[in-house]
């Protein structure tokens, strides 16, 4: 298997997959939307709250919001030494006081560790009129989108089979047409096409018909173009790190698995 990264960006990722089939990046895609933890609003102790949103509204809002986080620096509070109380090894706490007129946002959450300030504070939580109040403090701790999707860190993963792209005449239709429809997959100059970038195929129904005398396109079956996308609260080398680890768990755990069913086997038959 050969992996060529494309681009990595705090918040996304591409690269190219070769010598593979679906089933792997399919299990990648899955690692990476529902098996890398990330922090998020868990606990909201509601102070006060004259808004026009009931408290249970305000703290699902809360939840939602992205929480920068520091996987070496923390543990899941089920497992963390503290029993689960909260700790500062496991909870990251918020503090959120706002009297209107005005708009609550996501930067008004100010936190005890300035390493967890939020960094879209533009987030907007309730709208407040003059007179009303919310009060509150947050507690945020680590989970996965297997127990809820407010720790989906990953907001958008998927991948395609790698393009081939063949043109069969350098002469395109309507005077270069196609490289005018997609001109991040051709070029068009000197009166002829050019193919610039396969990876960059995504070809409307138009653009089909329009070219299909003049580019003939396959796609390989063991090579992919992945992309995805996190919500700010891990960069996407992170998220893509994670993601791998939490497959090598889960195929160490059914190597074990298995030796331990194929060594239990004859006893099995024996008794």
């Amino acid at each position: 298997m050969q992996v060529e990264m494309r681009e990595v960006t705090d918040n996304k990722a591409r690269f190219v997959v070769t010598g593979t089939d679906t089933s792997m990046v399919n299990a990648l895609r899955r690692a990476l939307l529902a098996e890398v933890p990330k922090l998020a609003i868990e606990d909201v102790t509601i102070y006060d709250n004259t808004s026009a949103l009931f408290d249970e509204m305000v703290g699902h809002r809360l939840g939602l919001v992205p929480i920068p986080t520091d996987l070496n620096m923390l543990n899941y509070r089920e497992a963390c030494t503290c029993n689960g109380e909260g700790c500062a090894n496991c909870t990251v706490l918020y503090t959120l006081s706002k009297e209107g007129p005005g708009t609550v946002y996501s930067g008004d959450l100010q936190p005890t560790d300035r390493k967890y300030d939020v960094k879209d504070k533009r987030i907007p939580i309730v709208k407040l009129l003059a007179g009303q109040r919310v009060m509150l403090e947050a507690q945020a701790v680590l989970g996965t989108s297997r127990q809820h999707a407010k720790w989906q860190g990953v907001t958008a993963a998927g991948y395609k089979y790698y393009p081939v792209i063949e043109l069969l005449s350098p002469n395109c239709a309507e005077n270069g047409a196609c490289a005018k429809m997609c001109p991040a997959v051709f070029e068009y100059a000197n009166g002829q096409v050019r193919l610039k970038d396969a990876e960059a195929y995504h070809f409307r129904e138009d653009t089909l018909r329009m070219c299909k005398d003049h580019v003939r396109i396959t796609f390989r079956r063991d090579k992919f173009i992945f992309k995805f996308e996190t919500d700010g609260s891990l960069t996407a080398k992170e998220a893509l790190v994670r993601a791998i680890a939490a497959l090598k768990d889960k195929m160490k755990g059914f190597e074990t698995g298995l030796q331990e069913g194929l060594q239990a086997e004859p006893q099995a038959k024996a008794a």
